[in-house]
């Protein structure tokens, strides 16, 4: 313990003592061509079922995400469901193809939609026996997020949807796979829920076949990796694929445990697999090829972390940070360490912001100035709004591009009606677009021009009804849950009101308290409210997802009230509705 003391002690008194300097970039990464890395990469999502090796079957390209199918004697399970079931029916029928042999078990790796939402197409009925970690549900739960409607706008600009709806040459790929289902009006969820959970390990047999599940946080903090020892078989969920990995997603994430990602790889190195067959990409096979694979992929990784934790306790701020942080020449041009899917600059950022937060640690930065205030110091810098805009296009003369798109952006704080700052904007992110070999950064800057030139706008056109089975699994209390983050404050400023929840087909109650501008979840049901609103769970999930008219639903008694039909007018206008 002493000598375990003094020696953090010397570490942060050297750590102390040295002045601040900028770590060299490792190497530079030589821009290789774009159309060709795209026409390789295409290539790997070209649809088929590939037999990995005796009994292991890969579906791959029949949308982002990969199903996996293993045969045992008389059954067979499935790793991975896609994400619709229009695309988990499409791949049922190749394994059908293969075997008759009837589905055992399902799989999921993790929660991500794309991996979970097809699962009645294997098993119609939903009665099946389904494994994954036990925070899975959790993080099912959560897709019904408070921040679904950013979530979906960013979502569907980073995976291209709309380029998509364009035509097939608008968009190549999704880095991962040729679409993403989940993002489709037109396509049906089909969730089945797990039901067969675990928290560190679990050892057991499926259709004959021995099959370890291991925790490994990566991705996501409940994926897991499935190994079946007798085969040689590990399948990785998403913690390994052939591109950098998405340790920051610019669609937005929770903070990605970047050493934890690293470690788990470290599980599935031991085990000194034959095979390697991914959730997304193709296989590969030989040990020896599947253990370097494995080892460049984390030691990537923990580099980019550790050379970002090196530069903050030397004082860089993210903009320098990513200057300096590079793969080695060793790393960076390892074929599955291509920047296709996530970038080292997008990680070093979320590294730094998972460790410290916001703050760059310059108090200039503190209390920034205005959008507007910056935009005015900047239009008076280069001589008035003119000046600017003469400045943007020279700008996109000289291609560059980021500094163009940055010069626009003020034109349109200035002034949002703006064409001519629009149009050289959505030149600007075009062209930058078009310059990447990621598909996240591709897709999301030409389908903001496109948002920009008034050819694309981004809505919600979910069909309710084709996400109704899924939701109908979602607890009812989060519909409540979710209530506060759609809060009106204006309308709720001078409010205070406690209103209770019956759902009498499950037995369970909640509460809202309105107290000037702040709605309070309740987890019970409240003492004396000053109104009651009951219905059976099913009718509500339909009135928030907007299969039912709320007027005819109080008015047919499928949602009844107690209290003032005055406060019950008052309560429901307080709120915008949860599903836009």
């Amino acid at each position: 313990m002493l000598f375990r003391t003094l020696a953090v002690a010397s570490t942060c008194l050297l750590v102390a003592c040295q002045q601040p300097q900028k770590i060299e970039p490792a190497s530079v990464v030589v821009e290789s061509d774009v159309s060709s890395a795209l026409e390789l990469l295409n290539d790997e999502f070209r649809r088929n079922v590939y037999n990995v090796t005796d009994g292991v079957y890969q579906a791959v390209g029949f949308g982002i995400a990969n199903s996996i199918m293993v045969e045992g004697d008389e059954c067979v399970f499935i790793v991975d469901v896609m994400g619709s079931m229009e695309t988990a029916k499409e791949v049922k029928a190749e394994f059908d193809k293969i075997t008759q042999k009837p589905i055992e078990a399902l799989i999921y790796t993790h929660n991500h939609a794309d991996h979970v939402m097809g699962g009645l197409a294997f098993a119609p009925d939903g009665k099946v026996d389904v494994y994954a970690h036990d925070t899975t549900n959790y993080y099912i739960n959560r897709f019904a997020n408070v921040l679904r409607p950013v979530l979906r706008k960013r979502s569907a600009r980073m995976f291209g949807s709309y380029l998509r709806d364009l035509g097939p040459d608008q968009m190549e790929n999704v880095g991962l796979g040729p679409f993403v289902e989940t993002l489709d009006p037109n396509m049906t969820l089909g969730l089945i829920r797990p039901n067969k959970t675990f928290s560190d390990e679990l050892e057991t047999e499926i259709c004959g076949v021995k099959v370890h599940l291991v925790h490994a946080p990566g991705e996501t903090n409940d994926q897991l990796f499935v190994w079946l020892p007798e085969r040689g078989v590990l399948l990785p969920g998403d913690n390994i694929y052939k591109a950098f990995p998405n340790l920051y997603s610019i669609r937005g994430t929770l903070y990605r445990d970047v050493l934890a990602w690293a470690y788990s790889i470290d599980k599935m190195r031991a085990l000194r697999p034959t095979h390697l067959v991914p959730s997304h990409t193709r296989s590969i096979s030989g040990q020896d090829e599947v253990y370097e694979t494995l080892t460049a992929y984390r030691d990537a990784i923990q580099f980019v972390h550790d050379q970002t934790i090196r530069g903050i306790n030397q004082g860089l701020t993210p903009d320098e940070l990513v200057e300096v942080v590079k793969l080695p020449p060793h790393l960076a041009e390892h074929p599955f360490l291509q920047e296709y899917y996530g970038k080292v600059e997008w990680s070093v950022r979320g590294i730094f912001n998972g460790y410290l937060g916001w703050f760059d640690g310059d108090a200039a930065g503190l209390e920034p100035a205005n959008p507007d205030e910056r935009a005015s110091g900047m239009a008076s810098l280069a001589g008035g709004a003119e000046g600017l805009q003469r400045a943007a296009r020279e700008a996109l003369k000289k291609e560059q591009y980021e500094w163009a798109a940055e010069l626009a952006t003020h034109l349109i704080q200035l002034d949002p009606s703006s064409a001519n700052a629009k149009q050289i904007k959505a030149d600007a992110l075009r062209a930058l677009g078009q310059r990447q070999i990621n598909a996240n950064a591709r897709n999301y800057y030409i389908t903001q021009a496109l948002e920009l030139e008034g050819t694309v706008e981004i809505r919600d056109d979910t069909r309710p009804e084709n996400a109704l089975s899924f939701v109908s699994t979602v607890p009812i209390g989060r519909f409540v849950a979710a209530m506060p983050a759609n809060l009106i404050y204006e309308r709720s400023a001078d409010k205070d009101m406690l209103v209770g929840f019956r759902f009498p087909d499950v037995d369970e109650g909640y509460g809202i308290h309105i107290r000037r501008g702040v709605a309070e979840f309740q987890e019970s049901f409240p003492e004396n409210p000053q109104l009651t609103i009951t219905a059976d769970s099913a009718v509500w999930r339909e009135l928030v997802l907007g299969l039912r008219n709320p007027i005819k639903a109080f008015a047919s008694g499928d949602v009844k009230f107690t209290g003032s039909a005055l406060d019950l007018v008052s309560f429901l206008r307080l709120f915008k509705p949860a599903v836009d």
